[in-house]
């Protein structure tokens, strides 16, 4: 079951139920897999300004974090039913927004 306090979301595909969670690993596993900074594809998913390949292997990376047989072709799969769900990963995985949280550092910081 998906835990929204550890910036988890609940998927359903095909019968199943997954959970996606955009965390340091799944950072790293798309760092990995396609050799782009994770960072910069999370700005770009936040501007809509990523590719398709990307968002798939974002996709991907969050859920072989609980899910680590599953591969490319059934995450683009998952995320083609779930069309908004890396949106919600990435939300609930910086809850900056939250009352007591500092707020994240946008952009570069600007010379005084």
């Amino acid at each position: 079951m998906a835990n929204p306090f550890k910036g988890e979301i609940a998927l359903t595909h095909a019968g199943r139920n997954w959970t996606l969670r955009l965390d340091f690993n799944a950072l790293c596993d798309f760092e990995g897999e396609t050799g782009k900074n994770a960072l910069q594809a999370l700005e770009g998913l936040e501007r809509g300004d990523v590719t398709a390949s990307d968002l798939r292997a974002l996709m991907w990376a969050g859920l072989r974090q609980e899910a680590p047989e599953i591969d490319l072709q059934t995450a683009g799969r998952i995320l083609g039913e779930n069309q908004d769900a890396l949106i919600r990963a990435a939300t609930a995985a910086s809850p900056e927004d939250e009352p007591g949280n500092a707020p994240r550092p946008r952009g570069k910081a600007r010379a005084k």
